[in-house]
Formats: structure tokens, C-alpha cells, sequence
């Protein structure tokens, strides 16, 4: 009653208005909620999670659909709802009150008649009414929702406080939601250290495929399958508007699914959109820098200085990223790109203003990246304008430390690009190619191919091949040990004699590889003496390739001579490096894999061998049959027979034994071959003999059907829902019944007598 009096007494020593503007009553209703939209139960359970929080923000660029998903969800609770559209003309503290109070007022009359009384008064303390307003929301004792749409449009520090001071003092009853393009001035920093800001951004608002096909097929009735739908979304990466837009276009074409490819910043509806909506709305400095920006793809402020020709790149990119305006942050080290179909439209749009300053842009690019030691990024920009030679040149200056460090798919797929006979100009860049298709397993006849460039440049242009891009063509003939084992030792004392000669860098590259053919070859001493040289030369640690190879080389000579423990430092030497490399998933990954196998079968864990060997094989494999494929399936058979698993064994050892009839000089895999095939011969006749005793039963069978997998006593208990011990019963029962003693053995009579096969015993 006191604090009523005290307002009382304070409005009648107040002059009043004489009049407030008239309310456009558009702005106080909230948009309808549509028919027809897609259901997003993520984003509404994202705004449920929210519950709790002093703000919840809603910010995104133009057309990801925020207004559309915070109705949608408004509509599907049961708290009262005050909305409010701010505009411009919402630049007044009074103003903007007036038109949030009004919406509380209409939640139930008299919510927000005294703060309405109060902003009616001249002078009156902007906070006073906002304490009023709370007041009326806190005596209401019901959840609301308010929501501020379209807040991007009050930009006045007055307006912007207010807003800071009722977040200060909202009751637990009121929760606010603000829906913008951009971050406002607010206190967000300090919200969302104490846990009190709930956030809805794009990259949440952008369509899943699954949201896509909704849209797109079963609502736009479109004719497209899963991959159609997914390649529309990667393209507009989610982006709702761009989504709507192609629907309308694609529903006007014969057949959409070819014409989908075609969708990009060019189409009509797109460029329409993008042009009035978001350039119209920026001023033209900031237009132009966004699409000036687009055309260097990845960026930061200070390659967008260098490359535009300014010194405010840093100001205008924070200003575009508080204002959520396509701009991608990539990392925390200032990294940038633009959303990618706004940079298809933006291109088209640089080269229709300003025909010719797309290649200006990366010319200077390539230059800036150039001089600051980024070769790699220098080179596409200047590829995007075709400047091959400057290609060239800048792949010549990193083609050594991209093999490395695990750039080697990026270097053959930029050698690859360049014109054969530009490639011929710079032979070092074909020998580098090859190795690099080679480290990461493109095949034996992508890496012959790319050789044979590099001897026709030693042939046509022998002014341009010296010690270094020989040397680097034989270590890398030897290395891959191709068709011919006695080829690639040959090749591999060629390397190294080059090297030594006149091209050290690539010294330990050469003595791996010569070691590898070496070890293929069956000299085992000399394979050993080569691959220590490799491991002990002071570079050896910034070779990764060659180090690799060098220490899984070393790994099997050791298991050869039965020094495990020698065998397993090597071997996990050589997976850490590739490791740190990133280099795992490749041609060099799969020789540590092997490495370690062959450490693993001879220390019983066969399963775990078996994984590694088949790991390895798939980057071993090759349309042509070469030593190292054919000696890898050798080694599997030779696994999988001692585990049991007779029929793969057989099956890997036809194989080898095919192989083998293509190749010149198979190296060790023809004796080896021989030896897994004796004791396949071996396993089988133990298999096939003693006495069955009895039929296994139905339980006995899947137990039986398990004990041939990797999986533990244990683990098939899990598997089956049996105890351990009912597992351990049920293996011993079928030990009895077949005969045999040992899991192995029980897996190989099994196999004998089809029990594997078959989903009932034949007995």
C-alpha cells in the first residue's frame, strides 16, 4: 500500500504527455502460427532446454526460418504469450516499452496498465516503468513468454541498456526471448558465464537431410532419392530459405533431379533473394568486402588486407560475425570462410560488377601466402587462375615437407591437375607425385604412370633431372617393390648411391626403401643393416615416410630372428609416427599395421594379427598384382590357419598363389607360400581325423558358430545372455563331442565338417 501511495504521489509531480503516438497493433500479434511446416521437434526441444534461462536468443542470418521456430514452439505450450515486432522506429526507450507493455497488458487486462500510466508520464524514469511492468508479470504468478522479434533493428544504446536492466531484474515467472540477425549489445558475456543465456544459432536452425527430405519430397511432393536430398543440403548447407527457393524452382523443371546439380548462388530465386534481402540491406562497403572475401575461400583479416588492398578487414569481419551474416568462423586462430552458396552468388556477382577482379584477388592472395610461407595455400589461388607455372613453383618448394607431414594427398592431387607438359618441365614434381600416390595407396599403376613422366622429363629435358629427382624415382621404385622383387633392390642401391651422392635429403626415404626390397627379397642381414641406417640418420626423426618404413622393416627382421620384444618397440614406434602424421588410413599406415601383426601372431594374439593384417590389406590391394599384396595375403593365410578359419586361409592362399603367377621375381611370398601351404595340408588332416562322438546340440552349435570370432568366453556370454560358466560348459561339451582340445581346433573340425555353414548340425 506504502510503495502504491509513493507511485501515486510521484505521477501526480510529473507532467504527463499530452498524447502517445497511436499503436500499430501488428507489432503487439504475435505472426499466426503456418500450416504446413516442417516439424522440428530438435529445435523445439532445444527451446524446452532453455527453460530457466534469463535470455533465451534466437540469432541467425535472413531465412533460417527463427521467427517460424520460436511461433512453432509458442504454439505448442501452454504458457500465455506476449509478442511484440520491434522496428526502427523502436529506438526509444519509451517507445519500445510502451509497445512491450501493451503486449503484457493483452495477456490479461491490467498486467501492464501501471507501467503503461508510468510511460505515459514526461520524465518519468525509464527504469521506474520497467519495475512496474515486472511487478504486474511477478503478481500475475503464471510462466509468460515474451518475445522481442526482429531486435536487430534497435540499435540505441538507451534502448539497449533498458533491455540489460529488466534482464537484471526479471521475475522467475517472465521468460524472454530475443529473435535477431545479429548478436545485440547486450550483456551476453555475463549471461553466459553464469549459465543465464540460452542460445539457437544457425548452424542448430539449419535443415538436417532428414528435415530436407520432409520439405523437398514428402510435403514438395519432388521426385528425389536420399542422395539428391543430400546433395541439395550440403549444398545450401541447410541454409531453410535457399531450401524453400529450390523447391519452388524445382517444381517448374521436367525432371528435377538432374536440374538439382545446376542449383547454386546463379539461380534466379537465389540471387533475387541474397540481392534484395541481404546486399540491400548492408552498406555498399560492406557488400563489396563480402564479395571480394568470397573469392579467397579460407581466410583471415590479415590475408584479406593483403589480398583486397585494405587495413580495416579485422573491424568489418567482426562486425559481419556479430552480425551473423554468412561469415564462418572455421577456428580460434581466425580463420574464416563464407557461407558457401552466398559465395557461388557472390562470384557471380564480383564478376558481372567488376569482370576481372576475381583473378586480381587471387593473384595477390597467392603472392601474400607466398611470402609469409604458405606455399600449399599460395598454390590454389594461383591455380583457381591457372597460373601453372607459379604452381609449379610453389608445389617444387613443399612437395618435401608435405610428404612428411602428411600433406601427400594434397600434393598429388595438385600435381595432378597441372598439364603434362608442365610436369615434364619439373621432373622433381612427377618422382614426388609418385611417391606421394604410393605413401597413400593409390595403386601400382597410378605410381607407374606418374615414374614414367618422370623418365621421360630425364630423357626429354635431362637439363632438369639431377641426383635428387632420380634418387627420389628408385627410392620409390624400391620402396613399393612392384612386380619384381630383384627389380626393387636393384633399385633401392641405385637411391641410395644417388643420394649419398648428391641428394641427402631424401637419404632416409632411400635406405628404407632399399631395405624393404631387401626384406621381400629374403636378405634378411642386409635388410637389417639398411633399415638401422634409415632409424640412426639425424634426420631420420623429420622423415616420417622413410622412418616409418625403415622401423617396420625392422619390426619383422626382429620377429624373423624370434627378438619379440625388439620387434614390438619398432612396430609401435612405427604406428605412433604415422599416428602424429595423421597418416594411419594409407599405404604407409598399412605398414606399420603389418609390422605390428606379424609381432602379435607370434605372440599368440591371433585375432588381434588377423585384425591388422586384414587392415593392412585393403591398402595393399591393387588391380595388378604386385610382391607386397601378394606377400601380405600370405601372411593372412598363414594366420587365419592358425586360428582355425581353414577355408579363408585357402581362399587367401589361392590368391597369393594367382599373384604370384604375374609377378617377375615374388621374393620371399613364393617359399612362404609354400610353407602356409604345408601347414594348411597339416591342419586340414588334423581336422579331418578321430572321432566324432556326438552330435552338438542347437545351443552347443551357436556357442560353436561364436567360438570362431575374436570374442571372449566372456563376451559371448554377453552376446547369448549365458553366464561365463554356462559358456565354458557348453565349450567344453563340444570339445568332447568333436574330439579336440583346443578352441583352434574345435574351429578348424568345425569348419572341416560345415558346421560353420550350416544352421543345423549334419550329424
Amino acid at each position: 500500500m506504502a510503495r502504491a501511495i509513493t507511485i501515486i504521489e510521484r505521477e501526480l509531480a510529473l507532467p504527463r504527455r499530452r498524447d502517445a503516438p497511436p499503436l500499430a497493433e501488428a507489432k503487439v500479434a504475435a505472426p499466426r502460427p503456418r500450416t504446413g511446416i516442417v516439424r522440428r521437434p530438435r529445435i523445439l526441444a532445444t527451446l524446452d532446454a532453455g527453460e530457466g534461462a534469463t535470455l533465451t536468443l534466437v540469432a541467425a542470418p535472413p531465412g533460417y526460418g527463427k521467427t517460424t521456430a520460436v511461433r512453432a514452439w509458442c504454439a505448442g505450450r501452454e504458457s500465455p504469450l506476449a509478442w511484440v515486432t520491434l522496428d526502427a522506429g523502436d529506438n526509444d526507450p519509451m517507445r519500445l516499452w510502451r509497445y512491450v507493455a501493451t503486449a503484457v497488458d493483452r495477456v490479461r487486462e491490467g498486467l501492464g496498465r501501471t507501467a503503461l500510466q508510468r510511460l505515459s508520464v514526461a520524465g518519468a524514469p525509464i527504469e521506474d516503468c520497467i519495475d512496474e511492468l515486472l511487478n504486474g508479470v511477478a503478481a500475475f504468478a503464471e510462466p509468460l513468454v515474451l518475445v522481442l522479434d526482429d531486435l536487430q533493428t534497435v540499435t540505441d544504446s538507451d534502448c539497449l541498456a533498458s533491455i540489460d536492466y529488466a534482464l537484471e531484474h526479471l521475475p522467475p515467472e517472465l521468460r524472454l526471448v530475443a529473435v535477431t540477425r545479429s548478436d545485440p549489445d547486450l550483456r551476453l558475456a555475463q549471461l553466459r558465464a553464469r549459465g543465464a543465456l540460452a542460445e539457437l544459432r544457425a548452424d542448430e536452425l539449419a535443415f538436417t537431410t532428414a528435415e530436407a527430405r520432409e520439405l523437398l519430397v514428402e510435403r514438395g511432393q519432388l521426385a528425389l532419392d536420399e542422395g539428391d536430398v543430400a546433395l541439395l543440403c550440403e549444398r545450401t548447407e541447410g541454409w531453410p530459405a535457399a531450401l524453400i527457393l529450390a523447391l519452388l524452382w524445382l517444381r517448374n523443371v521436367d525432371d528435377p533431379r538432374p536440374a538439382l546439380r545446376e542449383f547454386g548462388g546463379d539461380q534466379r530465386f537465389v540471387a533475387d533473394y541474397l540481392s534484395e534481402v541481404v546486399l540491400g540491406s548492408l552498406p555498399k562497403d560492406v557488400a563489396s568486402f563480402l564479395m571480394r572475401s568470397s573469392v579467397l575461400g579460407r581466410f583471415t583479416a590479415e590475408l584479406c588486407d593483403g589480398a583486397l588492398g585494405r587495413s580495416d578487414s579485422a573491424t568489418v569481419l567482426a562486425g559481419l560475425e556479430h552480425s551473423n551474416l554468412f561469415l564462418v568462423r572455421l577456428d580460434r586462430s581466425g580463420w574464416f570462410r563464407i557461407h558457401s552458396l552466398f559465395a557461388d552468388f557472390a562470384g557471380f556477382q564480383l564478376a558481372a560488377l567488376e569482370p576481372g577482379a576475381a583473378a586480381e584477388i587471387h593473384r595477390r592472395a597467392a603472392a601474400w601466402l607466398r611470402a609469409r610461407g604458405l606455399p600449399v595455400e599460395a598454390a590454389e589461388h594461383a591455380a583457381a587462375v591457372g597460373d601453372h607455372q607459379l604452381v609449379s613453383e610453389l608445389l617444387i618448394e613443399s612437395h618435401l615437407s608435405l610428404i612428411r607431414s602428411g600433406g601427400a594427398r594434397t600434393l598429388l592431387r595438385s600435381v595432378e591437375e597441372l598439364p603434362e607438359d608442365c610436369v615434364l618441365d619439373h621432373p622433381e614434381l612427377a618422382a614426388a607425385a609418385a611417391a606421394a600416390a604410393t605413401i597413400v595407396g593409390h595403386g601400382a599403376i597410378a605410381r607407374r604412370r606418374l615414374l614414367q613422366l618422370a623418365d621421360r622429363a630425364l630423357a626429354e629435358r635431362p637439363e632438369r633431372s639431377g641426383a635428387y629427382e632420380q634418387a627420389l624415382a628408385e627410392a620409390v621404385r624400391a620402396a613399393s617393390v612392384d612386380s619384381d622383387a630383384a627389380l626393387a633392390v636393384g633399385a633401392g642401391h641405385r637411391a641410395v648411391q644417388l643420394a649419398r651422392s648428391g641428394a641427402d635429403e631424401i637419404l632416409v626415404a632411400a635406405l628404407a626403401g632399399r631395405a624393404r626390397a631387401l626384406y621381400l627379397s629374403g636378405e634378411l642381414d642386409e635388410a637389417w643393416a639398411s633399415a638401422l641406417q634409415a632409424v640412426e640418420h639425424p634426420r631420420a626423426e623429420r622423415c616420417a615416410p622413410g622412418h616409418v618404413l625403415a622401423r617396420s622393416t625392422l619390426a619383422l627382421v626382429a620377429v624373423e630372428r624370434g627378438r619379440l620384444a625388439s620387434g614390438r618397440t619398432h612396430a609401435e614406434k612405427a604406428k605412433s609416427i604415422v599416428g602424429r602424421t595423421g597418416s594411419s588410413r594409407s599405404w604407409l599406415g598399412a605398414n606399420a599395421s603389418v609390422a605390428l601383426g606379424a609381432v602379435l601372431e607370434q605372440e599368440g594374439s591371433l585375432g588381434e594379427a588377423e585384425r591388422e593384417l586384414a587392415y593392412a590389406e585393403h591398402f595393399f590391394h591393387d588391380e595388378v598384382a604386385t610382391v607386397q599384396h601378394t606377400w601380405l595375403l600370405v601372411l593372412l593365410a598363414r594366420v587365419r590357419c592358425r586360428r582355425g578359419r581353414l577355408d579363408e586361409a585357402a581362399a587367401s592362399l589361392a590368391a597369393a598363389r594367382e599373384a604370384l603367377g604375374e609377378l617377375g621375381d615374388g621374393g620371399r611370398a613364393s617359399s612362404l607360400a609354400d610353407e602356409v601351404e604345408q601347414e594348411l595340408e597339416q591342419a586340414r588332416a588334423r581336422a579331418g581325423s578321430g572321432e566324432i562322438l556326438a552330435r552338438p546340440s542347437e545351443s552347443e552349435l551357436t556357442v560353436l558358430r561364436l567360438l570362431a570370432s575374436d570374442l571372449s568366453a566372456r563376451e559371448i556370454g554377453a552376446e547369448l545372455y549365458l553366464s561365463p560358466n554356462t559358456i565354458r560348459s557348453h565349450t567344453r561339451a563340444i570339445y568332447r563331442k568333436l574330439g579336440v582340445g583346443t578352441r583352434i581346433d574345435a574351429v578348424a573340425r568345425a569348419t572341416s565338417l560345415g558346421l560353420l555353414r550350416q544352421s543345423e548340425s549334419p550329424m
